[in-house]
């Protein structure tokens, strides 16, 4: 997981717990009813927005999202240029030696159909489409988080409006009138807390590391057509360094792999 994450959430909660903790009647925000409603309402939501299938495989992605790292573009654009310089020294069937290099499967997807000697148009689509594919999941997560972040302050309200009802059978008491009010808005607070500072903010890194992701395939794609293509490794060294911001690797050596940070 990128260090943002866990110090972004860390940071809200001690902000926002912080200031509950400071001030008087703290334990009042931990009411169970009123965190009951606000989870236990959200996943009653996206158990109906969701089918069952699509519930049980959001946590496969949600250990992807977790785990995600960051794809170190220059590592992938000499890794490229490496295999076009295969490719045009010993021919694209020298790359099939070199597959199990291929860590991404659209990666190694594109380097057997520069070996089985697909067409290039045929290629492209090919792998536009097991591209799409590939972010069809990360999507779906990210309108799990949305989802959730809309269900979550509705919730809060209907939390608030059940007690304001509560209430207002109990006038007749006014000492107990405050307090009351108190309970009631928890559910507005839990609701607004989790969609503001876990659920909206996930959706958005899902986003950002769809598109991450995206940038990758692209360069996976502009690699392929041009040993496809037989262009010249120094040429498509050069193209790939427009996706990195950095200066093409010496095309007669191979560049090292990097990992990222």
């Amino acid at each position: 997981m990128e260090k943002s994450t866990p110090i972004g959430l860390v940071a809200g909660l001690v902000l926002v717990f912080g200031a509950v903790i400071a001030g008087d009647g703290a334990a009042t925000f931990f009411d169970p009813v009123s965190l009951l409603i606000v989870v236990g309402g959200t996943f009653s939501g996206l158990l109906i927005t969701f089918t069952m299938d699509e519930m049980k495989g959001m946590v496969p992605l949600l250990k992807g999202f977790l785990g995600f790292q960051v794809p170190d573009y220059g590592a992938l654009a000499a890794q490229l240029a490496d295999f076009a310089r295969t490719a045009r020294r010993d021919g694209p069937l020298a790359l099939d030696a070199r597959l199990d290099e291929a860590d991404d499967p659209i990666l190694r997807s594109a380097l057997e159909m520069v070996v089985d000697g697909v067409d290039a148009e045929q290629a492209e689509a090919a792998l536009q489409t097991q591209s799409a594919e590939a972010a069809a999941k990360p999507a779906l997560l990210t309108k799990f988080f949305n989802k959730a972040g809309m269900y979550a302050p509705a919730f809060g309200m209907v939390g608030t409006l059940i007690g304001l009802i509560q209430m207002l059978q109990n006038l007749n008491d006014p000492a107990a009138i405050g307090p009351a009010m108190a309970v009631a808005m928890i559910t507005t607070f839990w609701g607004a807390l989790l969609a503001n500072l876990v659920f909206l903010p996930m959706a958005g890194k899902v986003q950002g590391q769809m598109m991450a992701t995206a940038k990758a395939h692209q360069m996976v794609r502009v690699g392929a057509l041009g040993i496809l293509a037989g262009e010249a490794p120094s040429a498509l060294a050069q193209r790939l360094s427009l996706y990195t911001g950095e200066a093409p690797a010496d095309a007669s050596e191979p560049a090292p792999l990097r990992r990222a940070a």
